[in-house]
């Protein structure tokens, strides 16, 4: 893919940081796919940052909850203000 042009819907060429920051989120992505339980935020974060990827707490949840908007990630709340996620198997 890194030899295809990506075009976003306006027909204009993604940028380089357009790349990396979907880079990231499919980075997000894969490591929330390979758990197999509900983990809360803060616990994926460790995780994910435990494998090499630095990230601020703010920077991911942030993605995480872009993740949650386009139906990639389901959010469930367990009680108040506690909140754990998983990848959607299709």
């Amino acid at each position: 893919m890194s030899n295809q042009k990506q075009f976003r819907a306006s027909k204009s060429r993604i940028t380089k940081q357009q790349e990396e920051y979907n880079l990231l989120t499919n980075h997000i992505l894969e490591y929330i796919n390979s758990i197999d339980e509900d983990k809360d935020a803060e616990t994926l974060w460790l995780g994910f940052r435990e494998k090499g990827n630095k990230m601020s707490n703010t920077t991911f949840n942030n993605r995480l909850k872009k993740l949650v908007d386009t139906g990639l990630i389901e959010k469930t709340s367990i009680r108040y203000n506690k909140n754990f996620y998983r990848a959607l198997k299709k």
